[in-house]
C-alpha cells in the first residue's frame, strides 16, 4: 500500500540521501583542504563539518548554515596565515557549496518527503552548483595569477568573501 492510500503513514520529512552524502562529500572537502595548513583553520574546520553533520541529522537548516560557515572561516583563517592560494579557494568554495547542498538536501526532504524519488531533481541542482562553484574557483585563481603582481592573499580573500556576500544579497 503507498503512502497516499495508507493515511496513517507518515511522511518522513529529514533531509535527502543523496542530499546528505553531498553536503558531508562538500564539507569533507573543504576541511582536507585547508585543514593542514594551521591549526585554527583545522579547528575551525572540525566544528563546521560537526555542526554540518548534526544540522544533517536533524534537519536543522541553522545548525547547516553555521557548520558551513565556521568551514568558510577556517578556509579563511588558512589564508590568512599563509596557505597556498588554490586550497583556499577550494576550501572556500566547498563550503559554500556543502551550505548550498545542504540546504537544499533540508528543502526537498521536508518539502517532498524523504522517500520521493528526487534523484533527478538533486543531480540537477548538484550538477549546477558545482560546475559555478568550479567556474568561479577558476576565475578567481586566474584572476590571481594575472593580476596579483605580488600582492597579498588577503586581497584575494577580501575579494572572495565580497563575491560570497554579493551572491548570498542576490538570492
Amino acid at each position: 500500500m503507498s503512502e497516499a492510500t495508507d493515511p496513517g503513514r507518515a511522511i518522513d520529512r529529514s533531509p535527502t540521501r543523496l542530499g546528505r552524502w553531498a553536503t558531508t562529500g562538500a564539507g569533507v572537502v573543504a576541511l582536507a583542504s585547508v585543514g593542514l595548513y594551521s591549526w585554527p583553520a583545522l579547528a575551525a574546520g572540525t566544528l563546521g563539518l560537526s555542526l554540518l553533520l548534526v544540522g544533517l541529522v536533524r534537519g536543522t537548516g541553522g545548525l547547516v548554515d553555521g557548520g558551513a560557515f565556521a568551514l568558510f572561516v577556517g578556509a579563511v583563517l588558512a589564508g590568512a596565515e599563509g596557505a597556498p592560494v588554490l586550497p583556499v579557494l577550494v576550501g572556500v568554495a566547498a563550503a559554500v557549496l556543502a551550505w548550498d547542498f545542504g540546504g537544499t538536501a533540508i528543502g526537498v526532504g521536508a518539502q517532498l518527503g524523504r522517500e520521493a524519488d528526487t534523484v533527478r531533481l538533486e543531480a540537477a541542482h548538484l550538477g549546477a552548483s558545482t560546475a559555478v562553484g568550479v567556474t568561479v574557483l577558476g576565475v578567481g585563481f586566474g584572476l590571481y595569477r594575472v593580476g596579483t603582481g605580488g600582492q597579498p592573499i588577503a586581497a584575494l580573500l577580501l575579494l572572495v568573501i565580497a563575491a560570497v556576500l554579493l551572491v548570498e544579497a542576490l538570492s
